[in-house]
């Protein structure tokens, strides 16, 4: 899906940068350790699929990651190569070692063609990694409408474990692990799910984020403290759902790493 130049501008806004920008770069730390993971050193050629303005590939080429963007938005794609980013609207014709889909999948209303479509610019034993939305979470069970996740028409696609597992195994690969940790996405999902109870919906994820900014700055500046003020009080419910969720394997998003079985291209079944 392509997105208008504002879905990718973040926006100043008055004292959040000195506020979260330490949050933030704590939770790009944390994506540039799990892909270290799934490498074995950093001349490991990456693909960013579905980059965005390429922040998170910019944090990792400045740690020494060799890794391209791609992103089917053309305004995407215009901001990145500002920035002097190798990022692409079209794959570039080679071959990747590593293939990640950082919370870009939900995006597409066809992950189907995306993931059939990234096999032929992968090496033989590559790796995907995949974060998504869990629409099996109990967030999207308890808070249905209001949970962060369902963000139409930005997010097209829901999945469940085990809908992607189909998916992947479905195009060859097999997975090799899971995640429902990751704290980026799970306890901020949590946190902005159980603030929509009382707030216009994702105001705190705008003002963190920056993006899709519709408030006035006196505005931002109530919500901010009251927001803060309200997961102050009710914290420990919060840490009991997280826990429940942690403990059940439902927590807001997951990842997955898959790697490309070739010994089972071409024999899966589409559904």
């Amino acid at each position: 899906m392509s997105y208008p130049d504002t879905y990718f501008i973040e926006e100043e806004v008055s004292g959040s940068r000195s506020i979260f920008s330490p949050m933030l770069n704590f939770f790009q730390f944390l994506r540039a350790r799990k892909i270290r993971k799934n490498i074995p050193n950093l001349d490991t050629k990456i693909l960013d699929y579905g980059c965005g303005n390429g922040k998170l590939l910019a944090y990792l080429k400045s740690r020494g990651f060799n890794i391209d963007g791609y992103d089917p938005s053309i305004s995407a794609v215009h901001l990145a190569q500002k920035r002097g980013l190798s990022v692409f609207f079209h794959i570039p014709d080679k071959k990747y070692d590593l293939m990640m889909f950082w919370h870009s999948l939900e995006h597409t209303a066809q992950p189907w063609l995306d993931i059939q479509n990234c096999q032929k610019y992968l090496v033989p034993n590559a790796k995907l990694i995949i974060a998504v939305p869990n629409a099996d979470s109990l967030e999207a069970r308890f808070f249905g409408s209001r949970w962060f996740c369902y963000d139409w028409p930005f997010h097209r696609a829901h999945f469940t474990y085990q809908s992607l597992k189909k998916l992947l195994e479905s195009n060859g690969f097999k997975i090799i692990s899971l995640d429902c940790f990751n704290p980026e996405h799970t306890v901020s999902s949590l946190v902005q799910t159980f603030l929509n109870l009382f707030f216009p919906k994702n105001s705190l994820y705008s003002i963190v984020s920056r993006r899709r900014m519709e408030q006035n700055k006196n505005r931002v500046i109530a919500i901010s403290v009251l927001s803060i003020f309200t997961l102050i009080i009710f914290s420990p419910l919060l840490l009991i759902f997280f826990i429940a969720g942690l403990l059940t394997k439902r927590t807001a998003a997951f990842i997955l790493v898959a790697e490309k079985n070739n010994f089972m291209l071409g024999q899966g079944i589409k559904y």
